[in-house]
């Protein structure tokens, strides 16, 4: 094993390959403006932890954001907070934020990947599919399927339905904060992990929902996603015209979740009934799995007699490479990702040249 004075290794960490280009339009210094926010979030969610186990509330500390942002709407259900709304106070910016697991594997556990509509919650056979149980870290989502998203059209597409559920508890002050800010600013939605998902599926609200109707002024940058719809979700999504970096380390595990679909050699005929195709929803679905990671698995053995649903990633991806000792570390937003997104190679390049400009300016001036 090479040693750890390697400049790109140190005892449990390789950096394998970082992003040296970027494609147009992309803004590495907004990605890290972003990240931090969300690191931001994560300690939303460490205070309101401290609060609800602290015996004393008097010494306790109130979220705010540090300067220059303002803090609008905080994003949360029954208390719990998932993220927030934030604004710029030097620029007219708008910040959406979300929040992910504290632990990968949380999402792992709990994530409820049943395909439902995005628009209200029905499954292919048409039916509400409800969730009462506990998706994740304690949000409860009871009779979710009741709720429906306004001006969605009913073929946009099949989202994940715990990632659906999740956002639906907290989309009404998201959009409300929203309609309360200036239709010409400037919109940035982001999240890491499970809140990346959040992120892109509140995106079609956004358009659809609020007075920012104009795709050129919303930007979305996600970091270390799973995939969250369908084949047909993504390419309803790409129709939208947002752009749409999604951030990933090719370690990350969790940005191959769930599978692009269980079909290993050959799928069942396109148009295999809907009764025979996967419902895969834990509990929920037709194999009654307590698990649906591990009901997917079993679901690969029946592929032969089921059309396995499909997932799909959005947006264009802004990959690097760093290996680390643990899975979990490899979806690290502090470090790992924050180390990814580390290096400015275009605004370095500008610099060179402009110190090089000013350089050849001055010689001619003294000559």
């Amino acid at each position: 094993m090479p040693s750890s004075s390697h400049p790109n290794m140190t005892e449990d960490r390789v950096i394998v390959s970082q992003v040296n280009t970027y494609p147009e339009g992309f803004d590495p210094s907004m990605a890290r403006t972003l990240a931090g926010l969300i690191q931001q979030a994560y300690q939303q969610f460490d205070l309101f932890e401290q609060k609800n186990n602290s015996q004393s509330r008097s010494d306790l500390q109130i979220f705010n954001l540090e300067k220059p942002y303002q803090l609008h709407t905080e994003l949360a259900e029954r208390d719990i907070p998932f993220g927030f709304v934030a604004s710029d106070a030097s620029s007219e910016n708008i910040y959406v934020i979300f929040r992910g697991t504290r632990r990968f594997v949380e999402w792992f556990k709990d994530a409820n990947i049943q395909l439902v509509s995005l628009k209200d919650s029905t499954d292919r056979k048409k039916q509400k599919v409800e969730i009462k149980e506990e998706i994740v870290e304690r949000i409860v989502q009871e009779n979710q399927s009741s709720i429906v998203i306004p001006q969605i059209d009913n073929e946009f597409g099949f989202v994940t339905a715990g990632f659906r559920g999740i956002y639906i508890s907290l989309r009404q002050k998201l959009i409300a904060a929203l309609n309360q800010k200036s239709p010409n600013a400037k919109v940035f939605v982001t999240g890491h992990s499970l809140g990346g998902a959040l992120a892109t599926l509140a995106i079609p609200d956004i358009l659809k929902n609020t007075h920012f109707t104009n795709p050129e002024n919303i930007v979305l940058y996600t970091f270390a996603s799973p995939r969250c719809g369908d084949r047909n979700f993504a390419m309803s999504f790409q129709g939208l015209g947002i752009r749409h970096w999604r951030i990933a380390n090719t370690e990350d595990f969790v940005t191959m979740l769930p599978f692009p679909t269980g079909n290993v050699f050959k799928s069942a005929p396109i148009d295999a009934l809907p009764e025979e195709e996967l419902g895969i929803g834990g509990v929920a679905g037709v194999d009654k799995n307590p698990n649906p990671i591990f009901g997917f698995f079993k679901a690969m053995y029946d592929r032969n007699k089921r059309r396995m649903p499909d997932y799909a990633h959005t947006g264009t991806p802004i990959y690097f490479t760093i290996h680390e000792s643990a899975l979990e570390k490899h979806h690290n937003l502090d470090e790992v990702y924050m180390l990814g997104i580390s290096q400015d190679p275009l605004t370095m390049t500008a610099k060179t040249l402009n110190k090089a400009v000013e350089k050849t300016k001055d010689m001619v001036i003294n000559e």
